[in-house]
């Protein structure tokens, strides 16, 4: 097992994550991203996967983003200028506020993470994401 994986589940494990709710398989560079950002403290690949002291992610799984954008034109783009800019009525350019998963996270809003992350890393996550397999 490589050194950072092996790290990664072990960080997991005591902080009470499950690898299962986490890992998905395919892509160790878009992990080490999501890892190394901080992505999984407000997502989780899985739908109804629990973070540490069984709290419900803030954010959309990975899953469900796949799913909603699998067949709209751009979403690439458009998700990965969503990481940039984030998706608040305060991010730059961003369109009149409307929170598409009202009810099904805790968050309001994702923050713009334009200094926390390259538009490339940030890109290349979104394809790894994209790219999951949804249930039919």
């Amino acid at each position: 097992m490589k050194p950072f994986l092996l790290t990664a589940i072990t960080a997991l494990s005591v902080a009470g994550v499950a690898p299962a709710a986490w890992a998905a398989p395919g892509d160790d560079d878009a992990l080490r991203i999501a890892n190394a950002h901080g992505c999984m403290v407000c997502h989780h690949v899985e739908p109804g996967a629990t973070g540490l002291n069984s709290a419900a992610a803030s954010g959309p799984a990975w899953r469900d983003v796949a799913a909603r954008y699998k067949s709209v034109k751009g979403a690439q783009q458009q998700l990965t200028a969503t990481v940039m800019t984030g998706s608040s009525p305060t991010s730059a350019g961003a369109s009149p506020y409307k929170n598409h998963w009202e009810g099904k996270v805790s968050g309001p809003y994702m923050p713009s993470h334009r200094s926390a992350i390259a538009e490339a890393d940030a890109a290349r996550l979104v394809a790894w994401i994209l790219a999951l397999d949804v249930p039919q």
